[in-house]
């Protein structure tokens, strides 16, 4: 066995001599940490996309049970159900106003167009439903409201520090106003 030769040069003759193979000397590639948060959730933008994106509504009447239907529906075809029904309004004007701002978004969309009496049966079902889970149990969800807003903020922050999502210098561009309260 030759210890050391002009293609080797010294540092082959070194570890030729002293047994050692330099690729054992270097650290184990360590694999990268499972990403902590998924990518549904780093695409998130309200604290209320992180919730539950399903109703159980068994109990419910049968009016209610297909006012889910018209909403997961029509709901779904712009953003997660979970936005909706996470989201903190609970009193018919709240979604009144809700759902027409997501009205007139819907007509610049081809294809994502809600009808009057598809809005309508979606208002009474969101109306139906929140005083079910948000106003009778106005605790539990309270609860599960906090617990999704720290979830939220640990993501940000995540997203923050990866710089996932942001375009330097591009603002979003305002999408219409529909409320009835002055804009700030």
């Amino acid at each position: 066995m030759k210890i050391f030769s002009i293609k080797n040069g010294w540092i082959g003759a070194l570890t030729a001599a002293a047994g050692l193979n330099l690729a054992s000397c270097k650290k184990p590639p360590q694999a990268s940490p499972e990403p902590r948060f998924s990518a549904e959730q780093f695409e998130a933008r309200f604290y209320y996309d992180l919730g539950a994106a399903e109703i159980d509504i068994s109990s419910y009447p049968k009016k209610q049970q297909d006012g889910y239907a018209v909403f997961a529906r029509t709901c779904s075809q712009c953003h997660t159900l979970a936005r909706p029904i996470n989201a903190p309004f609970a009193v018919r004007k709240d979604w009144e106003r809700y759902i027409q701002r997501m009205h007139i978004r819907t007509e610049s969309r081809p294809g994502t167009g809600i009808s009057k009496a598809e809005a309508a049966v979606v208002l009474d079902f969101l109306v139906y439903d929140s005083k079910i889970r948000k106003l009778d149990n106005k605790s539990e969800f309270a609860a599960k409201t906090e617990e999704l807003r720290r979830l939220f903020d640990e993501v940000v922050k995540e997203r923050d520090r990866l710089n996932l999502g942001k375009v330097e210098g591009k603002a979003r561009p305002p999408g219409p106003y529909t409320g009835d309260k002055p804009r700030p």
